[in-house]
C-alpha cells in the first residue's frame, strides 16, 4: 500500500507500523498535554493520564482515537518498568530494618483492608474470586500519590520515613498478592490445597531466583558500572528486567513479579540509585502509557451506573486506612500525630490496584465494572489525600482535645516506654526473649488459621465421615465436626494467649525495667493486645473467604472492642500511679527550689526512674517564654510534641497534678513533662520559643 507525498511521490506504507507509531504518538501527546494541565492544577499527573485515556479511548465521541489493543500491549512495558523501579528502591537490609515498626502497621493495614474489601464485594453479590480482587485493589496505597503529596506539602522527616516504610512493606505484599491472584485467576481457585500449592510454588520461585541471582547479578552490575558506560548499563539492566518478567510469565505469574525481582537484585549491587536515574525517563514514558491504557478501558456510562459503589468504596478506603493505620501506629508506639497523619497520607489507591484489576480482567474472573470502580476510587482519593493531609493538624488537635485525660496521659507514657524498649542494649536478655516469643506467637496464629481454613473447606467431607463411621444423623454429624475442631483450636488459642503474654512480659522488662512492677504489668497488657491485633488482623483476613465475611468481620470487630475496653479498664487503675509519680517529682522540685529568680528559661534537670521512664523533664518558665500567659490547650502542647504535662508548680507555690489544660501559665512556673526523648525536646521548644522542631 502506498500514499502520495508532495507532487506525486509515492512512499511505501505499512498499515501495522503506521498504526503503531500513530497510536504511540497520539497517546504520548494527549497524555502529556492533559498531564501538564493536571500538574498546573496541583494534582497528580496520573489523573491527567487517566483522563487522556478517556479522550483517546473508544467510549467518548471525540474524533481522536487510538487502538486499545495496541495501547494495552505497550502498557505492559509500563507495568514492567514501574515494578522494576519499585524493586530498585528496596534492599533486603532496608526491608528488614522497617519491619519492627512500619512492618506491623503495613501487615495489619493490608490484611484488614483486604478483608473489608472482600466483605464489601460479597455484599455486592460478587463471586469469591471477584471479591478477592476488589479487596486486593483497595488495600494498597499509591506510592506516586503519596510522594507527590509529600513534595507539595511540608512533612516531618519521621513521618515521611514511617509512611515510606509502610509503602515498602505494602509493595512486597502487593507483589505477593499479584502472584497469588495470577494463579487464582488462571484457575487455581480458593481451595486450601490449591492455595498451599500456589504459595509453595511462589516461595520456591522467590527463594530460587533471589538465591541464584544474588550470586551473579550484583557483582556483574558493579563491574559494568565500573566501565563508565551508561548505555551499556541501561541496556544490561533493561534486558534483565524484561528477561525475568518474561520468565515469570512463562511459569504462570504476573510480569510484575519478575520485574520486581530484577530490580531487587540490581539494588543489592549498591548501584540502585544510579540505575534508577538511567531508566527513570524510559519508565515515565511507558508508565504514562499504562495509565492512559487504564483510562481507555473505562466506560464512563458504566462508571456512572456504579458511582454509588465507588463512593462507598472511597469512604471505605479513607476511613478504613485512617482507623487501621492510626490504631496500629498508636499501639506500635508512633504517637498520635504520626499515626493519624500516616493514616491520612495512605488513604488512597493507585497503580497496584490497576495492575491487579488488569490481571483479573484479562482472566475474565472479575465483573466489567471493577475497573471503572477502581479508577473512580483512585481519582477521588487522589483529590482527597492532599486535602486530608492539609487538615491533619486540625484532626489531631480535635482528637487530642476530645480524648479522655486518662487515655491522653497513658498514650504519652506508652510511647516513651516503647522508645526505651527499642533503644535497649543488644546484650539485654529480654531482647532475645522478645524475638523468640514473637516468632512463637506468629506460628500459633498460622497454625490456628490453618486448622480453621482446613475445617471450613472440608466441612462437608468431615460431616460425611462422621455419618459413616460414627453412624450419626440429623445435626449430630455437624456437632461432632465442630466439637472436633474446637478440641484442636482451643489448645492452640490458649498457647497463642500464653506466648503473647510472654512477649508482653519480655517487652515490659525492656520498657520499664525491673523496678516498677505496676508499669511492667500495664506495658505487658498493652503489648499483648498489640501483638494479638497484629496476628489477628491477618488471621481474620485469611479466614474471610473460607468462613464468610459476615462472620469473620463482626467477630474480629467484637474482639477488638473487647480488647480496647480491657485496655481502658487497666489504664484506669494506673491513674493513681501517674498522680503519685507526678507528686514525687513536684516534691523534688520544691526541695531544689527552682524559681524564676534563680535560673534561666532553659534550666531543666532530669529525674530518673519515675513512672518507669528513663527521664522526666522539668522546665522553668521566665518572662520571655512563649508559654507565659497561655494555657496548655491554647499551646496544643500534646498534639504538637507528643509529650504531656503531668504536673505544674506555680510561682506562688500552688501545685497541680495532672492538669486539665485550662490553667494559665505564668512566669516562674515549673512544668513537669513526661514522654519520649524526642517528644520532650519538641515540648521544650514549644514552651520556650513557640516553634515546632518536627518529628
Amino acid at each position: 500500500m502506498v500514499f502520495p507525498i508532495g507532487r506525486g511521490l509515492l512512499v511505501p506504507r505499512s498499515p501495522l507500523h503506521h498504526g503503531f507509531l500513530a497510536d504511540f504518538a497520539l497517546v504520548l501527546t494527549i497524555g502529556a498535554l492533559i498531564g501538564l494541565v493536571a500538574v498546573r492544577l496541583k494534582q497528580p499527573s496520573i489523573l491527567g493520564y487517566l483522563l487522556a485515556g478517556l479522550v483517546v479511548g473508544p467510549y467518548l465521541p471525540i474524533p481522536i482515537y487510538a487502538d486499545p489493543q495496541r495501547v494495552h500491549t505497550m502498557s505492559e512495558l509500563g507495568v514492567v518498568l514501574v515494578m522494576f523501579t519499585v524493586g530498585l528502591e528496596l534492599r533486603l537490609l532496608r526491608f528488614v530494618a522497617v519491619l519492627p515498626t512500619a512492618g506491623a502497621t503495613a501487615l495489619a493495614e493490608v490484611m484488614t483492608m483486604l478483608a473489608l474489601g472482600y466483605g464489601f464485594g460479597r455484599v455486592l453479590g460478587w463471586s469469591e474470586v471477584a471479591s478477592l480482587f476488589l479487596g486486593a485493589g483497595l488495600c494498597i496505597s499509591s506510592t506516586m500519590v503519596v510522594s507527590r503529596v509529600f513534595d507539595d506539602q511540608k512533612a516531618s522527616r519521621a513521618l515521611k520515613d514511617h509512611v515510606l516504610g509502610v509503602l515498602v512493606v505494602q509493595d512486597v505484599l502487593a507483589i505477593t498478592l499479584a502472584a497469588v491472584l495470577t494463579a487464582v485467576a488462571a484457575g487455581g481457585g480458593l481451595e486450601t490445597s490449591d492455595l498451599l500449592r500456589t504459595i509453595g510454588k511462589l516461595l520456591v520461585v522467590l527463594v530460587g531466583t533471589i538465591a541464584v541471582g544474588m550470586l551473579v547479578v550484583p557483582r556483574f552490575v558493579r563491574r559494568v558500572v565500573d566501565l563508565k558506560r551508561p548505555e551499556a548499563l541501561v541496556v544490561l539492566v533493561t534486558g534483565l528486567c524484561f528477561g525475568l518478567a518474561a520468565a515469570a510469565a512463562a511459569v504462570g505469574y504476573s510480569v510484575a513479579l519478575g520485574a520486581f525481582l530484577a530490580g531487587l537484585l540490581v539494588a543489592e549491587s549498591g548501584k540502585g540509585h544510579e540505575v534508577e536515574h538511567l531508566v527513570a525517563p524510559l519508565r515515565d514514558v511507558f508508565a504514562a502509557i499504562f495509565f492512559v491504557s487504564i483510562g481507555m478501558s473505562v466506560d464512563p456510562r458504566l462508571a456512572w451506573e456504579h458511582v454509588d459503589v465507588a463512593l462507598y468504596a472511597t469512604v471505605l478506603v479513607i476511613v478504613g486506612q485512617l482507623v487501621v493505620v492510626g490504631l496500629a501506629g498508636v499501639l506500635s508506639g508512633n504517637g498520635l500525630r504520626k499515626a493519624v497523619s500516616s493514616g491520612l497520607a495512605l488513604g488512597q489507591i493507585g497503580e497496584f490496584a490497576f495492575i491487579l484489576a488488569t490481571i483479573g480482567s484479562a482472566a475474565g474472573v472479575t465483573p466489567p465494572e471493577l475497573q471503572p470502580i477502581l479508577v473512580t476510587v483512585a481519582v477521588l482519593t487522589a483529590f482527597t489525600t492532599p486535602i486530608a493531609m492539609r487538615g491533619a493538624d486540625a484532626i489531631v488537635r480535635w482528637l487530642d482535645h476530645h480524648m479522655p485525660e486518662r487515655l491522653r496521659t497513658l498514650l504519652t507514657l506508652y510511647e516513651a516506654w516503647l522508645e526505651r524498649a527499642r533503644t535497649a542494649p543488644p546484650s539485654n536478655p529480654a531482647r532475645a526473649q522478645v524475638r523468640r516469643t514473637l516468632v512463637a506467637t506468629a506460628l500459633d496464629g498460622a497454625l490456628l488459621t490453618g486448622v480453621v481454613v482446613a475445617v471450613s473447606v472440608k466441612f462437608r467431607w468431615l460431616r460425611a465421615i462422621a455419618r459413616e463411621r460414627f453412624e450419626l444423623d440429623g445435626e449430630w454429624d455437624e456437632r461432632a465436626v465442630l466439637l472436633g475442631a474446637a478440641l484442636l483450636i482451643v489448645p492452640i488459642a490458649l498457647h497463642l494467649v500464653w506466648t503473647s503474654r510472654s512477649f508482653g512480659a519480655a517487652l515490659a522488662r525492656l520498657a520499664a525495667g525491673d523496678s516498677n512492677e505496676r508499669v511492667q504489668r500495664l506495658v505487658q497488657v498493652f503489648a499483648q493486645v498489640l501483638v494479638l491485633i497484629a496476628i489477628g488482623a491477618p488471621v481474620f483476613a485469611i479466614l474471610a473467604p473460607f468462613v464468610g465475611a459476615t462472620f469473620s468481620l463482626p467477630t474480629s470487630m467484637a474482639l477488638l472492642v473487647l480488647a480496647l475496653a480491657y485496655l481502658w479498664r487497666r489504664a484506669g487503675t494506673f491513674e493513681l500511679d501517674v498522680r503519685s509519680g507526678a507528686e514525687r517529682v513536684l516534691g523534688m522540685v520544691a526541695r531544689q527550689g527552682l524559681a524564676t529568680d534563680s535560673g534561666s528559661a532553659s534550666r531543666e534537670s532530669l529525674v530518673d526512674g519515675v513512672l518507669g521512664l528513663d527521664t522526666v523533664l522539668r522546665v522553668g518558665l521566665e518572662e520571655s517564654a512563649h508559654a507565659v500567659g497561655r494555657t496548655l490547650t491554647e499551646l496544643d502542647l500534646r498534639a504538637r510534641s507528643g509529650a504531656s504535662v503531668v504536673a505544674i508548680r506555680h510561682a506562688g507555690g500552688e501545685q497541680k497534678v495532672v492538669p486539665t489544660g485550662r490553667e494559665v501559665l505564668a512566669s516562674g512556673d515549673v512544668l513537669v513533662l513526661a514522654g519520649s526523648r524526642g517528644g520532650l525536646e519538641r515540648a521544650k521548644a514549644v514552651l520556650l520559643e513557640g516553634r515546632d522542631l518536627g518529628d
